[in-house]
């Protein structure tokens, strides 16, 4: 199972890290092992590096373009990809600060989707230490 962090990065820090994803990685990847004593830090540096979500504005498009699909659900604020033929059960959840995506594989139908609504999405997998710009995903499939 991998676990996915979508992150919205600002414009100016996407144009400084989009060669070197590796540095940003490593910010979030400080970000998410902040204990709790120095959260005020971690909300700091996130702030630094990352826009909000427009939450419900990305559920409801996300909602009507693949409503009608046979393979898309959707419960609450849980979108749902159970995909029979190509196997791929994935479940994403939108909030304000991020993204995230649990799916039984390496590529998710979620990935090509985000990708239309902002070109400066960043993807962690902290557990694998795995990351990548969303805008690069043709180089992944």
């Amino acid at each position: 199972m991998r676990i996915y962090f979508v992150f919205s990065i600002k414009e100016d820090v996407y144009n400084l890290y989009k060669e070197y994803p590796k540095a940003l990685y490593s910010i979030f990847l400080e970000i998410y092992e902040t204990n709790k004593k120095d959260i005020e830090y971690g909300y700091n540096l996130f702030k630094q590096v990352a826009t909000s979500i427009n939450k419900n504005k990305l559920d409801q498009e996300i909602c009507t373009i693949l409503k009608d699909k046979l393979r898309y659900s959707n419960n609450k604020d849980e979108h749902i990809i159970n995909n029979i033929y190509s196997e791929e059960v994935s479940l994403m959840k939108i909030k304000n600060t991020h993204i995230t995506i649990n799916s039984i594989y390496e590529y998710t139908e979620f990935f090509e989707l985000l990708n239309k609504f902002n070109p400066h999405l960043f993807v962690c997998d902290f557990k694998n230490d795995d990351y990548f710009f969303l805008s690069r995903i043709k180089t992944l499939v």
